[in-house]
């Protein structure tokens, strides 16, 4: 029993030693990692404008996934999006992003995961046609050595309002 006491509280000493260091943010902390959110939403958006596809890569994860308009539209490889993303820089001549409006940011209380919707006006060109669109997105993000990436994302385009409230199917 005089052995048992001692091991007993190395152990629970060495434990305790192994546990990782809870991690609280003030205000000044999370206001820090939402500008940087941000910038990397930003630096995606630069990147394909410029159609620079290893620029792109540096805001991503190592594994993605990207939801298109329709059901048929799911990135999970690096292939696809590629594909997909030379697709739609072959479509259109320019794609011009503006500033990012509409932010909502939430992250976990130590900034290793997080979640951002916006807004962003988009101007395309393909010919002569000229095109403003108003996008909303939003992208799930992480931290990966040490640096805020994207995991997921999804855009929509909102179009004319078609009614101004959702139908009550529960009367017949």
């Amino acid at each position: 029993m005089k052995l048992f006491l001692p091991l007993f509280f190395a152990i629970l000493i060495a434990l305790s030693a192994c546990q990782t260091e809870q991690r609280y943010l003030t205000a000044d902390d999370i206001k820090k990692e939402e500008n940087q959110i941000i910038k990397v939403v930003e630096d995606y958006n630069k990147a394909s404008e410029d159609k620079n596809f290893a620029e792109l890569l540096k805001t991503l994860a190592d594994s993605v996934v990207f939801f298109g308009s329709d059901e048929g539209e799911i990135i999970k490889t690096f292939a696809d999006y590629k594909a997909a993303i030379q697709k739609q820089w072959d479509e259109y001549e320019s794609m011009k992003y503006g500033d990012i409006t509409d932010v909502f940011i939430v992250m976990d209380k130590n900034a290793t995961l997080a979640s951002i919707i916006y807004g962003v006006h988009v101007q395309t060109k393909r010919g002569n046609a000229t095109e403003n669109v108003f996008l909303r997105a939003s992208r799930t993000m992480k931290k990966q050595n040490d640096k805020w990436v994207i995991v997921s994302g999804i855009n929509s385009i909102p179009r004319e309002k078609i009614a101004t409230s959702v139908p009550d199917t529960t009367k017949n």
